[in-house]
């Protein structure tokens, strides 16, 4: 590297050739602190030879070997020459690294940079700092060489020792630091290093990759998309023209929304539009001691910085408390805003007040955006489906972007393994990649039902045939209803389906559930309330929040049996234990009436239901005991096609002598089937006879002549006890 007389160049082409210019500048500077040094004899004498850098060497590093010795007032001259010429240059030169620094920082800072990372770009510089500190050890600049190269006298010198406070500038953004010697605990500031990371250094040089400390917790969006190509709802749209105005200075914006609501593409969207790309940071990684590092990359690249995942970061843990209030110390004084990306409210704390707060809220989008993002994520995973099809999942399924992208892409990758990779997704291809983004949390508090009825395999007056079938209208064309007739901004909530079925047990409570679930394609989980009910404090109002949180991208039904355990009348408060149940209740009440979904309570005894839910109620059936052909129906209806029978059944007799509900009926004719499958031998009259008296003891009824008439005498034949 040769010391130019003059910057050839009208302005610098690149980061390399403006960083060129600088490091011969400090070459420069480093000759004439060189021969400051040898005319004031401060150097080591020849008898030591061996031990330390020769001149020799020093000259012709700084290519001055054979020459004639360039005096000090010559070295200044050519010092200012290039000083100019470096400032016309980099004035008509684009945004390079180091003017960009030198902007922020001044001349002084930018120079100093220079300084500490000379000897990470060519290791002569260790040669020549420790030359002109007369110590063969010290090949790093130290505070007080930095001084001697940058200051003209002694007084400038002095002031400029603030440059140097760890509140500085250039120190309090991690740009440069100070380091000590390790053989010298409490040097004094002159003698300290001033060094700079790898990071910094390729910053300088050009090389935009990130910083390799935050490769594991952050990455860089450097293509955003644009506001306009989002699928926003207008009232968004509009707080967003608002909410760009306010953002020419520090902010922080609490974009809030469900996983896969696009708070991340609206966040970088946000910052394109301000001309700044997106630095994205996993909150559940981040530690107190990368913040730094954040800020230090968003201050060199200008980029605007997101903590996706910010609610991990709100627990009362110590290590999460030091986590936010590094990050708000760190990061709020940035020029450019902050993204606070959370699924749920958070109302800043006092450290976090210094800066203006804004917050957005990203909901499901509406069925008409639904439909469209399905159509979308269908074509980008390479297939198809139907127009009905594909409307029909929009309605059905609440989902977010992120959500049906990722439903689409699991019905593709299922249709390829069937071998119908370039075939037409059907109804049930769209459902079964929907359901993949219910998430596992959910069925640790509930069960998920299976179901394999149809509508033919449950027998009900037909009055409660017709209400069921009034249900699930209700669920199919509620996207009309709500969305296309603008029934949705009427209703700020209960825009969801309660629905109350009550009846003795064994009447077809779960059945009928199970089987809109199945008409509609939807999940059913039914709720477990041993898993729910908790005796402490507030755990279960947890527990019902993580089941319709859970519940609502997959728009899963909800089927609470023995209901009235969890939605019970409210009692006068006595004591403490009557004051938190009512509170369960009123939260349980609050829950059920946001969810846009559907809930399903069966109950034995509907007059135990709270009166504020019987309020919230959009269909009452009731499910009363089967009368005699029902019964017979059910009785002929519970054998398979592939069964046994004898000859000498009579499910006439059977239906007209017991009234049993369904349930029972299911059972007797499990167990009969398990009597004669024992033999081996077809289903006789005498097991079912059996099977009848067991489960009349069971549920405490004795059996009596009347009832079983002429079969009286069969009990206990064909083994059966």
């Amino acid at each position: 590297m040769s010391t130019p007389e003059i910057v050839a160049a009208p302005s610098f082409e690149s980061a390399v050739e403006h960083l060129y210019a600088e490091l011969a500048l400090l070459d420069l500077r480093l000759q004439r602190q060189v021969m400051r040094l040898r005319a004031a004899h401060q150097l080591t004498e020849d008898q030591f030879r061996g031990l330390y850098i020769s001149d020799e060497q020093v000259d012709a590093l700084l290519n001055e070997a054979g020459s004639v010795q360039t005096s000090n007032a010559e070295l200044t001259r050519r010092i200012d020459t290039l000083e100019e010429q470096i400032q016309a240059s980099a004035a008509e030169s684009p945004a390079l690294p180091l003017i960009l620094i030198e902007q922020r920082y001044g001349r002084f800072a930018a120079q100093l940079l220079i300084i500490a990372a000379a000897s990470e770009i060519d290791l002569r510089y260790q040669t020549l700092y420790a030359y002109a500190q007369n110590d063969v050890t010290r090949k790093s600049a130290t505070v007080d060489l930095a001084l001697q190269l940058l200051c003209f006298n002694e007084t400038e010198r002095i002031a400029r020792r603030d440059d140097f406070r760890p509140d500085a500038p250039l120190f309090r953004d991690h740009l440069v630091r100070l380091a000590d010697d390790p053989h010298d605990t409490t040097p004094p500031l002159l003698s300290r290093y001033i060094r700079t990371d790898t990071r910094v250094v390729d910053h300088i040089l050009g090389r935009g990759a990130l910083d390799p400390a935050l490769l594991r917790i952050a990455r860089r969006i450097e293509s955003p998309p644009k506001l306009s190509d989002l699928h926003l709802p207008d009232t968004i749209r509009e707080q967003s023209e608002h909410l760009l105005a306010q953002l020419d200075r520090a902010a922080t914006v609490l974009v809030e929304g469900a996983a896969g609501s696009g708070r991340t593409s609206y966040a970088a969207a946000l910052a394109g539009t301000l001309g700044l790309s997106l630095l994205v940071v996993d909150g559940s990684r981040i530690t107190a001691e990368a913040v730094p590092l954040v800020r230090r990359e968003a201050l060199l690249t200008g980029n605007a910085v997101a903590i996706a995942g910010f609610d991990t970061l709100l627990c009362d843990d110590a290590a999460q408390r030091t986590t936010r209030d590094a990050l708000a110390e760190e990061l709020l004084e940035l020029s450019a805003p902050l993204f606070l990306l959370c699924t749920k409210t958070w109302q800043p704390e006092p450290a976090w007040r210094e800066a203006p707060s804004f917050r957005i809220v990203l909901s499901i989008p509406s069925f008409a955006v639904r439909n469209v993002l399905w159509r979308q994520a269908l074509d980008a995973a390479g297939v198809r489906a139907s127009d009905a099809e594909t409307s029909d999942a929009a309605a059905k399924f609440l989902m977010t972007p992120g959500q049906i992208q990722a439903a689409a892409q699991a019905a593709a990758s299922s249709a390829a393994l069937r071998g119908d990779a370039r075939a037409e997704l059907s109804a049930h291809d769209l459902a079964g990649g929907a359901h993949t983004q219910a998430t596992h949390r959910l069925r640790t508090l509930a069960e998920r039902v299976e179901s394999r009825c149809e509508w033919e395999d449950i027998v009900l007056p037909p009055r409660v045939a017709r209400q069921l079938r009034d249900v699930c209208r209700s669920l199919r064309f509620r996207h009309i209803v709500y969305g296309e007739w603008g029934f949705d901004r009427r209703l700020t909530s209960g825009k969801g389906l309660v629905v109350l079925f009550s009846g003795p047990s064994g009447t077809g409570k779960t059945m009928a559930a199970s089987i809109v679930a199945r008409e509609l394609g939807l999940e059913m989980y039914r709720i477990d309330l041993s898993s729910v009910v908790s005796k402490y404090i507030g755990e279960t109002e947890k527990n019902l929040s993580t089941i319709f949180d859970e519940a609502r991208s997959s728009n899963a039904i909800l089927f609470f049996d023995e209901a009235d355990a969890l939605f019970g009348k409210r009692s006068e408060v006595k004591d403490a234990h009557d004051r938190y149940a009512n509170v369960e209740t009123a939260y349980l009440l609050q829950r059920v009436e946001s969810y846009e979904g559907c809930v399903i309570l069966a109950t034995n005894f509907s007059r135990n239901i709270d009166e504020a839910f019987a309020r919230r109620i959009h269909h009452t059936l009731e499910f009363p005991l089967p009368d005699i052909e029902q019964r017979e129906r059910i009785w002929r209806g519970m054998l398979p096609p592939a069964a046994p029978v004898a000859s000498d059944v009579d499910f006439a007799f059977l239906a007209r002598q017991f009234d049993l509900s369904g349930g029972n009926i299911r059972n007797i004719v499990v167990a009969a089937a398990f009597a004669a499958a024992a033999s081996p031998r077809p289903i006789a009259m005498s097991d079912f006879i059996n099977a009848t008296a067991r489960e009349l003891q069971k549920i405490g009824r004795l059996p009596s002549r009347m009832e079983f008439g002429e079969w009286y005498g069969c009990m206990g034949e064909g083994g059966a006890a």
